[in-house]
């Protein structure tokens, strides 16, 4: 966990995904899973990164329960022990604070366009694992091969625990064109840095799964994309959005799924 102390009050944080905010005397102190991400905060904001001196309060996590995800998934807490509806796959929501739970709007938006792919015989990279959630989800649609990373050691682990091969580090080890499906649930911001990796991961028909950024970001983040035509999109939560886009040249008009 890290900490980001920022001089004076601070009462709103934009899209930065925080994992909690302490306001101390003329100081507010704000905490982050990802240390890539914290790093950003404090530049943004002038702020100091340091390790967490708290942990933040991860109460509400034994409050999950159950729930339909799109048509195929039933997203369950560990110690949920309901049944499955049938027809529907299960997959567990992992404690602690590793991104993509599978509570998140844009976790469950990416599990809806997945259901939307034609996985056979696909080689797919989960840029940014998290908790590994649609890595499995990738597995359970048939999947050839899936591998992952991610720059948090806990998230690696994570994932590797679903049975992904799970590297924790940066993507850039992984070899060119190596994969046909690429999936990447992140903060909106760091597309704009990781959007030359994108191609370089995938073939040149491969398809990228977008998430983690909201409607207002959409028009600068496909504008870093060349080469990639939207396919479709949803929205959900608050202005939340989740894209699929085609690495082949601009040949049709996108289509939007409400």
């Amino acid at each position: 966990m890290y900490m980001v102390r920022i001089p004076g009050e601070l009462e709103t944080f934009g899209a930065w995904p925080i994992e909690g905010a302490e306001t101390r005397p003329g100081e507010t102190w704000v905490y982050f899973s990802s240390q890539v991400v914290a790093k950003g905060f404090a530049r943004a904001h002038g702020g100091r990164l340091e390790r967490a001196r708290w942990e933040v309060d991860l109460a509400y996590q034994k409050t999950w329960t159950a729930k339909p995800v799109g048509d195929k998934w039933w997203i369950a807490p560990a110690w949920d022990r309901s049944g499955t509806p049938p027809g529907r796959w299960r997959l567990e929501m992992k404690e602690g604070l590793v991104f993509g739970a599978g509570d998140h709007a844009t976790t469950c938006a990416s599990l809806e366009l997945m259901e939307r792919l034609n996985w056979a015989d696909k080689r797919v990279f989960d840029l940014g694992s998290g908790t590994g959630i649609l890595s499995e989800a990738a597995l359970r649609l048939g999947a050839r091969l899936v591998a992952g990373c991610d720059l948090e050691a806990d998230a690696a682990r994570m994932t590797h625990g679903r049975g992904v091969l799970a590297a924790h580090g940066p993507s850039m080890a992984f070899r060119d064109a190596a994969f046909d499906i690429l999936l990447v649930n992140i903060p909106g911001y760091v597309h704009l840095d990781l959007a030359p990796e994108y191609g370089r991961l995938l073939t040149p028909t491969g398809t990228l799964l977008l998430s983690g950024y909201y409607t207002w970001q959409a028009e600068r983040i496909e504008a870093a994309l060349p080469g990639f035509e939207k396919t479709a999109q949803i929205e959900r939560g608050d202005g939340w959005v989740a894209s699929i886009f085609s690495h082949a040249r601009p040949t049709a008009s996108s289509v939007a799924i409400s």
